[in-house]
């Protein structure tokens, strides 16, 4: 977060109605929209302009755009030039929220082919969102910076679903603090647990991506009036590893 002095308290406690969400507080006004709606460049290599993003459906269709570049290996590495640092430097105007999982083969402004500001990053083992932590820093990108979509991103051989299937399975248990991010994890892996066993990581992860995504939804008092007025929309993706390509999970 680029601005200070906001608690998940104070936050919670501002005023917010349930057709848009409205939240002033410690003089902050932010407002989302598309960091390339202004020409970015830089004197060396310009950043391709992009129309800036309007509603979640243009949100949704972007991320996609932008992962099939980089899954064909035709990147426009967007708006990372100096231009573009000193206008985000004034104030950040993502368009999307990516929860996606703390995996180093996965980070989002890449596989998205984004650039500076454009993507609100949060990221935990296992992406998931019951911890106050984790759902309010999502209520941030989506109240405070009014960003248009979620994406709750799992991929493939995801190491918490696999943590969470053994423990299902074969009673394992980890150490120190790491039950933190296989617990929540535990009731997708017992409700496709029937699933083949060479299938189950994978039934799993989508399984893990849907609950959230329920979660999320439905969430209150923040997400779920945004997401009936129509002005946010939350979805689920998969991160196929070897072929770099997200797949939407229905």
């Amino acid at each position: 977060m680029d601005q200070n002095g906001l608690s998940r308290r104070s936050f919670l406690g501002k005023s917010l109605a349930a057709s848009g969400v409205a939240l002033v507080g410690g003089g902050l006004v932010a407002a989302c929209g598309d960091s390339g709606s202004s020409s970015s460049s830089s004197s060396t290599t310009p950043s391709p302009t992009t129309t800036p993003v309007t509603n979640p459906d243009e949100a949704v269709a972007r991320l996609l755009a932008g992962n099939k570049r980089f899954v064909d290996g035709h990147l426009d590495h967007p708006r990372r030039d100096d231009v573009q640092r000193s206008e985000q430097a004034e104030g950040q105007t993502p368009y999307a929220i990516i929860l996606g999982c703390a995996d180093s083969r996965v980070p989002p402004e890449i596989i998205f082919d984004e650039g500076l500001g454009d993507i609100f990053s949060v990221r935990v083992a296992g992406n998931t969102s019951p911890a106050d932590i984790v759902l309010g820093s999502v209520e941030y990108g989506a109240a405070v910076l009014k960003c248009k979509v979620i994406m709750v991103l799992g991929h493939q051989e995801c190491g918490a679903v696999k943590a969470a299937v053994d423990q299902v399975t074969k009673g394992k248990q980890v150490p120190g603090h790491i039950p933190g991010v296989v617990d929540p994890i535990v009731p997708a892996v017992q409700a496709v647990q029937a699933t083949a066993a060479n299938q189950l990581v994978d039934a799993a992860t989508k399984e893990n991506v849907r609950r959230t995504v329920a979660l999320l939804h439905s969430s209150q008092p923040v997400l779920a009036p945004l997401v009936q007025g129509g002005q946010l929309k939350v979805v689920g993706g998969e991160y196929e590893l070897h072929t770099g390509q997200v797949q939407l999970v229905q």
